[in-house]
């Protein structure tokens, strides 16, 4: 499947989330939507669009890597085992900061002096870390994102499950989806 083919055929299937998917349509719808991303957050005024972005590519995003699942004879229901310990470690990162935030309110640090005020931001910043035990919950959180990510490769790189399973056909074995030979 050529890159054009398969960005076309994800946003056909847009919310189809039943079905098996190869290997080269998940990649280069993935690579896809990262590029599209990439270009849209480098350039501050498409700042809207890159809002915009997000929320008309994250169902067929999801739809395809369910498919894709269902592909290596999984179900989409895995998708869990990567998608709660990206929120969860994203989300400790933002109750830090909030944490980290207030703070610095509570210590009535001069923002509009910042340079004279960073031994002080620093200190508190420090010690915010240390009164909420961050950092090895930091760490802990950081393992299990690795190990989430590690998972998502291993599984979204494995080869198509030979025949059919109970999510249908093998995509690779349908008629004119044989493999290129580019010899």
């Amino acid at each position: 499947m050529s890159f054009g083919e398969a960005i076309k055929t994800c946003f056909q299937k847009y919310a189809t989330f039943s079905g098996r998917e190869r290997r080269s349509e998940y990649w280069y719808f993935y690579l896809f939507t990262f590029l599209v991303s990439f270009v849209l957050n480098c350039i501050p005024l498409f700042g809207f669009l890159s809002s915009i972005w997000w929320l008309a590519q994250i169902i067929p995003s999801l739809a395809v890597t369910v498919r894709r699942f269902h592909d290596i004879g999984k179900s989409g229901w895995n998708y869990l085992f990567i998608a709660i310990p990206e929120l969860l470690f994203f989300g400790y990162i933002f109750s830090f900061m909030f944490y980290a935030i207030k703070d610095l309110i509570n210590a009535g640090i001069d923002y509009h002096n910042f340079a004279d005020n960073t031994e002080n931001i620093a200190k508190i910043i420090g010690d915010s870390i240390i009164a909420n035990g961050s950092l090895a919950t930091f760490g802990i959180y950081f393992l299990i994102l690795v190990v989430s990510i590690i998972l998502w490769l291993v599984w979204m790189t494995r080869d198509s499950q030979p025949g059919e399973n109970k999510w249908g056909p093998n995509p690779k074995e349908l008629p004119g989806n044989e493999p290129q030979n580019f010899d």
